[in-house]
């Protein structure tokens, strides 16, 4: 037996010995010539070199997870339903913006040319931020398929040696320093990846980047359920003096607890549940928008040029920049797409998004814009207001159980991200319930 150093540091020894089944070394070393197949002689017990290697032996096998939705080859039928279940889990919060956004826009004397400004904003927000990077980029990236923020510092951690005091549980293998031995990655390490490993401070604030978004969100998933449902409610004081705010609050507080809950019964349920009022929804804005398009301004989608953008800066200088915070809350909860994939698959959420949630956004805005511009005095009220007659009761019981619906999006993904910290000890410890003996992620 001779021993002999290999490639990337590794360690190989040669047996030589016909007999060297007796000094075969524990630790189960596998043979080159056997992992290729080099049979002949074997049972003869031939004379010849061996060659078996450590780093062969102890080489972990990739993880290929059976239970999760991204390793499961799905039929278009099954694809079809979680599509169909994902609008009312992932898409509540995003898909009900348009009940706020231009009622939040305050710019007095706004004309023609200012509502097809901020038209373009919303149209050009929404596709670069929830189309372009969300499906399209963003959901590339996942921690074998989980997705999040701490789902992609896991993974850079798995890649890039973390030390020093951290508050996150450092999980990798400190001999490990390039992958070697469990990854398949083999070139150098690059000068970001370098960089990111020399220095502590760095890693630092990469870490604490990390923690105070997650906690944005978590803050986010806390505080939208009862906005959500509350603004909701409200609705109802409208119609009767004797109804005060304290009887809203108590309906709100019931309705919460009624939707709390309600999420024992676990993602699929919930979803079966929801989706058909989301489906309602975005039917219902995408028609009234294309209807109001039709009869107030049917050039209004010109708004797609971004030169409006610059018409609407240029006239409205530092009263315009004010207007973005409003313009911002149309991609209110895009992340969503991003922390909620563990309970469904990327296809089915790219899918949804590209073919209903996305037309359906478009041409609501487009025509709450066309009806703005034949009536600017109706700026605070745009949603309503721009309903036909006949229709604004019906859509005022659907817009108050989407809104109601707005809020699961939020709930799956604060489970989730609670899952992700419990797992890199930043949460202390709770019980995880799987509510699906098929699909991982749904917790």
């Amino acid at each position: 037996m001779e021993r002999r150093p290999g490639e990337n540091g590794d360690v190989v020894l040669e047996i030589t010995s016909a007999g060297a089944g007796g000094d075969r070394p524990q630790g189960g070393l596998t043979g080159e010539h056997e992992e290729n197949g080099d049979t002949n002689g074997a049972g003869a017990g031939a004379a010849r070199p061996r060659s078996m290697s450590f780093s062969q032996a102890y080489k972990m096998r990739h993880r290929t997870p059976q239970a999760r939705l991204c390793m499961l080859v799905l039929t278009a039928w099954q694809t079809a339903v979680l599509i169909f279940q994902s609008l009312g889990i992932v898409y509540g919060d995003l898909g009900t913006s348009p009940l706020y956004v231009f009622p939040s826009v305050v710019l007095p004397g706004a004309d023609e040319r200012d509502f097809l400004g901020i038209l373009s904003l919303i149209l050009w927000t929404l596709t670069l931020m929830s189309l372009v990077k969300y499906v399209l980029v963003v959901l590339r990236a996942d921690d074998h398929d989980e997705r999040g923020t701490f789902a992609i510092y896991s993974l850079l951690r798995q890649h890039v040696n973390f030390k020093g005091s951290m508050p996150v549980q450092v999980t990798r293998l400190a001999s490990d320093l390039h992958l070697r031995f469990h990854s398949k990655k083999k070139k150098e390490p690059s000068w970001m990846q370098r960089l990111l490993e020399r220095s502590t401070t760095l890693q630092s604030c990469v870490t604490y980047t990390v923690l105070l978004g997650t906690c944005m969100l978590m803050g986010d998933g806390a505080l939208t359920p009862a906005i959500s449902v509350l603004s909701a409610v409200q609705g109802i004081q409208s119609r009767s003096p004797k109804i005060e705010q304290k009887h809203v609050v108590m309906l709100t507080v019931v309705i919460l607890l009624l939707l709390f809950l309600f999420q024992q019964l676990g993602t699929s349920r919930v979803s079966f549940s929801f989706s058909p009022i989301m489906l309602v929804w975005f039917g219902s804005i995408s028609m009234i928008g294309l209807y109001n398009i039709i009869k107030y301004y049917p050039p209004v989608l010109k708004a797609a040029s971004p030169h409006y953008i610059y018409y609407y800066f240029a006239r409205n200088g530092a009263a315009g920049w004010e207007q973005l915070g409003a313009i911002i809350l149309c991609i209110t909860g895009a992340e969503a797409m991003f922390a909620d994939l563990g309970h469904f698959n990327k296809t089915s959420i790219q899918v949804a998004f590209s073919t209903v949630v996305y037309p359906s956004l478009i041409l609501a805005y487009s025509g709450q814009a066309a009806y703005l511009i034949k009536n600017p005095a109706e700026l605070s009220t745009a949603f309503y207001s721009s309903i036909p007659a006949p229709l604004f009761w019906p859509m005022f019981v659907v817009s108050t159980l989407a809104a109601i619906v707005a809020s699961q999006s939020l709930i799956s993904a604060s489970f989730s991200i609670i899952r992700q910290s419990i797992n890199l000890g930043c949460f202390p410890r709770a019980t995880v319930r799987h509510t699906s003996d098929k699909y991982e992620g749904q917790v």
